[in-house]
């Protein structure tokens, strides 16, 4: 008598098991996180794009709209240490429509169309870096680089 319980409880959960499949946790959240900076400490940088990828994929409820910016940029970053320039410079893009002020985006993207060959968008976002100037301690050492970038790019 209980089967005929248990099948269709057994039924419901099979056909509603795919619509819980995206879903994020936040302790799945949590891990993603803590893959990505794991990864990132360890210079492994396919391992940083998948996490930071997976979260912007499955996880994109659970994040903060100031952390996506972070985000966005470590998942850039990451594609310029793998030298994807092309989506490097994609979620640089979309880390600063989040916050135009977010100069360690727009080093990514300077670094990028350096490595492209394309001297000009390079120093654009360079320059832009610098006029954003530094809000913080990060913000400010982003800066400083991009002066030093700069410098360097226009000796060329």
């Amino acid at each position: 008598m209980n089967r005929f319980f248990l099948l269709p409880l057994i039924g419901l959960f099979i056909s509603t098991a795919p619509l819980f499949a995206g879903e994020c946790s936040s302790s799945a959240y949590e891990t993603l996180v803590a893959e990505g900076k794991s990864a990132d400490g360890a210079r492994e940088w396919g391992r940083s794009v998948e996490a930071y990828g997976r979260i912007l994929a499955e996880c994109r409820a659970e994040v903060k709209d100031a952390d996506l910016v972070k985000v966005y940029d470590a998942l850039s970053v990451a594609q310029l240490m793998r030298e994807n320039c092309a989506d490097a410079i994609e979620n640089a893009k979309k880390c600063l429509e989040l916050d135009n002020r977010y100069n360690a985006c727009m080093m990514t993207a300077a670094k990028c169309y350096e490595s492209l060959g394309d001297r000009s968008m390079a120093l654009e976002y360079a320059k832009a870096a610098v006029d954003a100037g530094g809000h913080d301690e990060y913000s400010s050492a982003v800066a400083i680089y991009a002066k030093d970038f700069l410098k360097r790019i226009e000796k060329k």
